[in-house]
């Protein structure tokens, strides 16, 4: 279920998006309310999953993982029970740091990190050839990142 959100709230998650650290005075100044409204309102939106979580963005390279590659896989088959224990595979493997179910050719798409070609050869061996639904895949190397996630603006604002 969707909570109901006005303009204050859409600037409010903005204004989080680039940045979760800045105080509550100069937020509520930005957004026309008071202080104790504005603390509130960010209480609510954290109560309500809108705000899902608050973390640090990292460089991958800085925590030993310098190379980033997308895997786009096809499953030999799309029954439930095969995509549930792929999912919870995937959700177990720290070196594949996003992963999304999609449609077109591909059945995920996978960004993972690795600190070399070898070790991204090991955990292709240990997860993905080793599945006997996993049908195959691509690899693509990054070669830099040009764009990283962007804060969201507000696709409806009443």
């Amino acid at each position: 279920m969707n909570p109901e959100l006005d303009a204050a709230d859409y600037r409010l998650l903005e204004l989080l998006q680039a940045d979760a650290r800045t105080p509550i005075a100069a937020l509520a100044e930005i957004v026309g309310l008071s202080e104790p409204a504005c603390y509130r309102r960010i209480q609510r939106l954290k109560r309500e999953k809108v705000i899902e979580r608050e973390v640090a963005v990292v460089s991958p390279r800085t925590m030993g993982w310098p190379l980033t590659m997308i895997v786009l896989v096809t499953l030999e088959r799309e029954r439930t029970a095969i995509l549930d224990q792929f999912i919870r595979k995937l959700q177990g493997v720290p070196e594949i740091v996003e992963a999304w179910y999609v449609t077109g050719d591909y059945d995920f798409a996978l960004r993972v990190v690795a600190q070399s070609m070898e070790s991204f050869e090991t955990l292709t061996r240990d997860v993905l050839y080793a599945d006997n639904f996993v049908k195959n895949f691509k690899t693509l190397v990054t070669m830099r990142t040009v764009k990283t996630q962007s804060p969201l603006k507000a696709a409806i604002v009443e």
